[in-house]
């Protein structure tokens, strides 16, 4: 939605507080559909090793994983677009007056320290896969 008024100053902490929202928002969604695919997962092994299963139930469930597995790329990409929005939007408002002394400003922090996987281990995001080992297959072999 469009400023009000196109002359009015930018209100930096209140944007710097919507965009945060919008990264916490967005990481928990993708952290919710991952969720949704491990659980649907195990619901559907159970259906399916179940004797009593109906064939037609199971087909619906593997659709509705298929839309969930589906989902997660999706918002990752939507995730992805919204933190690289709130750094360049804290790269210029971080000089602007009463951004830094905003309560904002350490939530912001840890937002994307958390969303760049400083806060699991020091390392990697969660979702970077870890590097494939190669070596040990064999010509044609698909891993």
């Amino acid at each position: 939605m469009p400023r009000k008024d196109p002359n009015a100053p930018i209100d930096y902490p209140r944007q710097l507080m919507i965009k945060t929202k919008i990264v916490q928002r967005m990481m928990k969604e993708v952290a919710a559909y991952e969720q949704e695919i491990v659980d649907n997962t195990d619901k559907l092994n159970k259906m399916e090793s179940s004797e009593t299963h109906d064939e037609y139930d199971v087909k619906r469930f593997k659709e509705v994983l298929a839309e969930s597995v589906m989902m997660v790329p999706d918002s990752k990409a939507r995730l992805g677009k919204n933190v690289e929005d709130l750094e360049v939007f804290v790269d210029t408002a971080k000089e602007k007056d009463g951004v830094k002394e905003s309560e904002w400003w350490g939530v912001c922090e840890e937002v994307l320290a958390k969303y760049h996987g400083k806060e699991n281990d020091g390392g990697a995001p969660k979702d970077v896969p870890a590097e494939t080992n190669v070596d040990a297959l064999e010509e044609g072999e698909a891993f």
